[in-house]
């Protein structure tokens, strides 16, 4: 990749590690991991629509915030074959407060919300704008608007039954493509985390082809 840039590339122009963190924060860089940075990068950012940010202004009642992830199906519209009309919203909270995060969001949606719903509850409670409650991944890599971080979305929509659930096996390898070529991705990040769901194997052979080559030979599974 000719914009692929490292930490020794950096050292020469004088930036130490706490200047390329602010331009990662900036996105005015993007970091892959393991040493390796993107110039001009093209940041995947989910945006909360109206019912996503009543969800998180709910959530931010508690006296402590917990950590949680919201996420609309329509919201992969952009990479996928088969546009999505009907919305479904999982929310995935921690463990801990996932009980309260249900009752606090069936006294505002009613019957719209639903807890860890098995494959039968789905079919049987089907409806547009339904918000499945389900528990948070422990150290799942997290945005801090609730949105859903793209180290997170690859690695859940192929292993993870309620967000797969929401997507043909096509419009899956469609975004999974676009992801994987046209978005920045911390691999280090990713693979952390797909090691931690014991996906680390099965995460690598089906993405390495889109892995920058510099890159293949620091990742561990």
């Amino acid at each position: 990749m000719e914009n692929l840039l490292t930490l020794t590339k950096f050292r020469k122009q004088g930036l130490n590690l706490m200047s390329i963190s602010r331009k990662v924060k900036k996105n005015e860089i993007g970091n892959l991991g393991f040493g390796f940075y993107l110039s001009n990068p093209n940041m995947l950012i989910l945006k909360n629509d109206l019912i996503s940010r009543k969800i998180n202004r709910l959530l931010d009642g508690f006296g402590y915030k917990p950590e949680r992830v919201v996420f609309s199906s329509t919201s992969l519209n952009f990479c996928i074959n088969q546009l999505i009309s009907s919305n479904t919203y999982i929310v995935e909270v921690e463990k801990e407060y996932i009980e309260a995060a249900f009752t606090l969001l069936k006294e505002k949606f009613g019957d719209l919300v639903l807890l860890k719903p098995s494959d039968s509850d789905k079919a049987l409670y089907w409806e547009q704008n339904k918000i499945y409650v389900v528990e948070l991944f422990k150290r799942s890599p997290v945005n801090k608007d609730g949105t859903m971080a793209i180290e997170k979305l690859i690695v859940d929509l192929l292993f993870d039954k309620n967000l797969s659930s929401l997507y043909s096996g096509k419009d899956i390898e469609s975004a999974i493509e676009v992801l994987c070529t046209k978005y920045c991705i911390n691999y280090k990040t990713l693979f952390a985390y797909a090691k931690r769901r014991n996906r680390g194997k099965e995460l690598y052979s089906y993405i390495s082809k889109y892995i920058p080559k510099q890159i293949l030979e620091f990742i561990t599974i």
